[in-house]
């Protein structure tokens, strides 16, 4: 299963129609995109013939191309790009890189490429709708409810999964589990011979602001199902 090109353009292309300041409209390109990210991923499995071992794509610690860098991480980033590695088969750490730090992924191009079109996108509507809401706060509260949107977005796409898998038929999905289930076994093999990570640390945030966020995302409009009903649509081939 190579880097598809056309798929990474489709999703190029979906988010470029959520450049509108319509809120709703736009975070449901967010879903849509990992729709289409998952579909291809579960469709590349079943069409295989060769077994995960024989994979050209290999897995990477991609550090000398971090997805974000500069002298003081943000929280809600690190929460991000962990949110959207688990969603796309890959695994998200920090380095420090002497007077900065970076956030790191592990994992197969064509995953990380996934991950990159996916982040660039969420980071500046998050931005957006933590300014739109959080007018004459502080710093600290702005990065609690950028996290609280983080983890509603983060629970939305997960719930993509599950309705993409349940496009497959049973005998389908017989053929694609394995695969699946042999991807993720590389990875964590990858992580756990090659990495030495150390223990995370908890999170303290505003938990007032942290809801807000929450609830600021919860009503955006994140269900794949909207390209039936809304005007965004996704692109054809």
């Amino acid at each position: 299963m190579t880097v598809d090109a056309t798929l990474l353009s489709r999703v190029r292309k979906l988010l470029a129609l959520a450049a509108s300041p319509n809120v709703h409209e736009a975070t449901s390109a967010a879903a849509l995109a990992q729709t289409l990210i998952a579909r291809h991923r579960l469709q590349a499995w079943l069409d295989a013939e060769e077994a995960t071992v024989a994979d050209p794509d290999p897995i990477v610690d991609a550090r000398d191309t971090p997805l974000d860098a500069s002298k003081r991480l943000r929280k809600w980033k690190v929460v991000l790009a962990s949110a959207l590695a688990d969603a796309n088969g890959c695994v998200a750490y920090t380095l420090d890189r002497g007077k900065d730090q970076a956030i790191v992924l592990i994992g197969r191009a064509r995953d990380r490429d996934a991950v990159l079109e996916l982040w660039g996108w969420l980071v500046t509507r998050i931005e957006w709708l933590s300014a739109t809401h959080g007018a004459g706060h502080d710093r600290q509260w702005h990065e609690a409810f950028r996290i609280g949107c983080v983890d509603t977005v983060a629970g939305k796409l997960a719930g993509v999964a599950a309705e993409v898998r349940n496009e497959f038929s049973e005998a389908a999905l017989v053929r694609v589990d394995p695969a699946a289930q042999a991807e993720r076994d590389a990875l964590e093999r990858f992580v756990s011979e090659r990495m030495k990570f150390g223990k995370g640390r908890g999170i303290r945030v505003d938990a007032w602001a942290w809801a807000a966020g929450r609830d600021a995302a919860d009503a955006l409009d994140l269900n794949p199902k909207a390209q039936k009903t809304g005007r965004l649509r996704a692109p054809t081939r």
